[in-house]
């Protein structure tokens, strides 16, 4: 596990300031996995979950509150600075465009990627993503479906349950609620090849799910398992402890599927082939962490 991973209940935010939310960090690159997968993204990583998965591979435990302008402008500071900060120009795609009257930018060829920890903890981030739907060409939030958050229609909704844990062994699938289950666009599991974990199997609900919705698919991901933290990381935090969201932004969320011991190569290998076959005997979607393999955040 990436940081402390703290669970926090949405009483945590019970007092959030209008209009706001929690942000640990925003940066662009390419969608790894889902629906989007392989497409430019803007990801907006919101602080705090209420799950402490063992294997998770992010950090979100600081973060700085935001109001909905600032994200805005934050947005698009950061796509702007993804290149110039290299001494490049703004590609054409990349240009925001402002004919339309009812918003600040428009991008139609970036996706907008809402995460965690579990963004749904913050009922800030339903008004939020309905005013952020006109400006991009695609709003996603991805969720363990715990929570019963509104979700505005427009959104695309991902679904990736996880496991209750016990001394960081999984026991048990958390079964979405149904408020959150009626309204997936997908679903997204993690898959391990350890035929004793739960996440050696997509859940028997699950596969109800894709039969009641023969249209909605079911997309599959392999476990990595870390042997570290990423060396980049490991210094910063080793030097710093608390780093700024600029650093988060950056060196918390860039990390290479190829850095000598960090993952165990050996696992991967085994989830990766095992949840191949996995997708192809049930006829579920491969979608692999294609960022890490491009050395992206």
């Amino acid at each position: 596990m990436f940081g402390t991973n703290e669970k926090v209940g949405k009483s945590f935010f019970k007092n959030a300031p209008k209009d706001s939310l929690y942000i640990t960090s925003c940066f662009l690159s390419l969608q790894g996995e889902g629906p989007f997968s392989g497409m430019p993204a803007l990801f907006l990583r919101l602080c705090k979950c209420n799950l402490d998965c063992s294997f998770c591979d992010t950090f979100f435990d600081d973060g700085e509150w935001m109001t909905y302008e600032q994200v805005n402008k934050k947005m698009y500071q950061t796509i702007h600075d993804h290149w110039t900060s290299r001494g490049e120009s703004v590609p054409q795609w990349a240009v925001p465009i402002t004919f339309r009257s009812d918003i600040q930018y428009y991008y139609p060829n970036i996706v907008l990627v809402i995460t965690g920890g579990e963004p749904l903890l913050q009922n800030n981030v339903s008004e939020f993503m309905r005013r952020s739907l006109p400006s991009f060409k695609a709003v996603q939030v991805e969720s363990n479906g715990i929570l019963d958050t509104e979700v505005p229609d427009g959104v695309t909704l991902v679904c990736s349950p996880k496991c209750a844990e016990k001394v960081g062994v999984a026991i048990k699938y958390y079964t979405p609620s149904k408020t959150i289950l009626n309204r997936a666009d997908c679903l997204k599991f993690v898959m391990s090849s350890d035929p004793t974990s739960p996440y050696s199997q997509v859940p028997v609900w699950a596969h109800r799910w894709k039969d009641d919705n023969p249209t909605k698919e079911i997309y599959c991901s392999p476990m990595n398992i870390y042997n570290a933290l990423p060396q980049k990381i490991k210094l910063l935090r080793a030097e710093k402890g608390t780093i700024s969201m600029a650093e988060r932004s950056t060196v918390d969320e860039k990390i290479n599927f190829f850095e000598p011991g960090l993952i165990d190569m050996d696992q991967a290998q085994k989830n990766h082939e095992y949840t191949g076959k996995y997708c192809l005997e049930h006829g579920f979607r491969l979608s692999m962490q294609q960022h890490l393999f491009c050395n992206l955040a």
